[in-house]
């Protein structure tokens, strides 16, 4: 594809990168200068950039919502390190869904298309450079080496004449030396300002080039009913397993195991192999769902999804029960809070896909995204010591 670039696809980016730097050297809070000030810049650049698009698609301005909740949640509430660095890759996320949304009104969020969001970085970031080379016509080239010839022979018959003028003129040698010719340039502000304009420049360019691409035709994959009712039919049966353990265990153990479980740590330790099992679960679910025809060309396939889905929000239960008995004993925590926060996020999850297998449902990578995007705000939100202690006193 020809890509046209004018001034404005090399000024902007040129002045976004030294906006980056000048902020970089600042004595500022560190989440600011390095994740607040480079993501904002990247929005705005491409804002700037194609705000007089003729495609351009209003809806996506909405996206901006979310993603200035998460740039400004260390400023409102401290949060921790991990997820400074988590919000990295979300906003990475977001802003490129925000990007596509737009330049391109056919943009489609959905699993097929989630590798839409590596077209934009690091995607071309060497080929692009080509679009910095100037494009100079013969005649200009031939001013611009004569330029540089004459630049480089004034130079030195001049520097001859003034070692001759000095030699000779000793006032004139100490009026030169009052001027202090000093370059003090910073190493690391050079390449970070080479770095952030080579990224934004390619990104800016990247959007451009995708603003007409067209969206992935929903592919699915052949697998056959009968592999996959029996694999579905052996990790049920493991759920029916569990069920009847947890139903011994809360009715008199009429399994007769050994009693004595410590609820405390086993909530906290089971929260990990939960977290675990069900994303396994789910994973198999979507697949299911959105990679093959099973589901709906099958109603054996369907109701064995269906029942997984039951287990799962059964284990979901299980866990709020265990964590009910631990936070009643020891009170709330950042990672309690986030147990509960995630096993709620999950029975929306579920929930969404059941009522997309029995009633069918429109843009659901987009409900998908929202309730994942909102859960996750919440989190950097609530599940922090500030609130932790406010709920607690």
């Amino acid at each position: 594809m020809q890509c046209k670039i004018n001034k404005n696809n090399y000024i902007i980016p040129a002045i976004a990168a030294l906006i980056i730097v000048i902020f970089h050297n600042l004595d500022i809070n560190w989440y600011l200068k390095n994740i607040i000030i480079p993501f904002t810049v990247l929005i705005l650049t491409n804002i700037a950039l194609y705000e007089d698009n003729k495609y351009i698609n209003k809806k996506a301005y909405f996206m901006l919502l979310p993603i200035t909740l998460i740039l400004i949640s260390d400023v409102i509430v401290k949060i921790d390190e991990s997820n400074k660095f988590l919000n990295v890759f979300v906003l990475y996320i977001l802003i490129s869904v925000f990007l596509f949304l737009l330049v391109n009104k056919n943009y489609k969020i959905s699993f097929n298309n989630i590798p839409l969001m590596f077209k934009l970085f690091p995607d071309k970031i060497i080929s692009n450079l080509k679009y910095l080379k100037p494009k100079i016509t013969k005649e200009k080239n031939k001013k611009i080496v004569n330029v540089l010839l004459g630049l480089v022979i004034g130079a030195f018959i001049s520097v001859i004449i003034l070692v001759l003028l000095m030699s000779a003129d000793d006032y004139f040698e100490a009026f030169l030396s009052r001027f202090e010719f000093s370059i003090d340039l910073d190493i690391g502000n050079i390449i970070l300002y080479i770095i952030s304009f080579i990224t934004i420049f390619s990104i800016s360019l990247n959007v451009y080039k995708n603003k007409d691409i067209k969206m992935k035709e929903e592919s699915y994959k052949k697998i056959d009913n009968t592999l996959i009712i029996t694999v579905l039919s052996v990790i049920n049966f493991v759920f029916v397993l569990f069920l009847i353990s947890e139903i011994s265990k809360i009715c008199g153990n009429f399994l007769k195991l050994p009693e004595g479980y410590i609820y405390s740590g086993y909530a906290r330790e089971g929260f990990f192999q939960l977290l675990f099992v069900t994303l396994i679960n789910f994973s198999i679910i979507a697949f299911l769902m959105y990679k093959t025809k099973s589901a709906s060309g099958n109603k054996t396939v369907k109701n064995l999804i269906l029942l997984l889905i039951m287990f799962s929000i059964i284990l979901i239960f299980n866990s709020y029960y265990r964590m009910y008995l631990y936070i009643n004993r020891f009170g709330f925590t950042v990672l309690r809070m986030q147990v509960i926060l995630f096993l709620t996020m999950e029975i929306v999850l579920f929930s969404v896909i059941v009522k997309k297998i029995l009633f069918g449902l429109k843009n659901d990578g987009v409900i998908l995204l929202s309730v994942m995007t909102l859960f996750y705000i919440i989190n950097l939100y609530l599940c922090n010591n500030w609130f932790i202690n406010l709920i607690s006193s």
